[in-house]
């Protein structure tokens, strides 16, 4: 247990532009502790650009994942997608999804 590093997740929710989220990167970009394991949630349609823009030692996750990894799911996103772009986490079982 010695070995665990503080874990602290940002789920953006449905907030955020391309200038506040430039903001929000280069802070991040800039003060990223050794001891702790920072991961940000962004809405969906910034995932592929934050993971651009980070540095790898700041995760980001997907705010959901539908169970299906292909078909016709309008407006889901599948797991084997967020692993393509190349993301390692996922919040799921949020109480905001959990009626859709």
């Amino acid at each position: 247990m010695a070995n665990r590093k503080f874990f602290v997740g940002g789920n953006w929710k449905m907030n955020g532009c391309m200038k506040d989220i430039d903001g929000i990167i280069g802070f991040l970009s800039s003060s990223n502790p050794d001891d702790t394991e920072v991961v940000v949630a962004p809405p969906a349609v910034y995932l592929s650009y934050v993971h651009s823009k980070l540095p790898p030692t700041i995760g980001v996750a997907s705010q959901n994942a539908y169970k299906a990894s292909k078909g016709a799911f309008t407006g889901e996103t599948s797991s084997a997608f967020l692993k393509d772009l190349g993301l390692r986490y996922v919040i799921l079982g949020h109480s905001e999804r959990r009626n859709v």
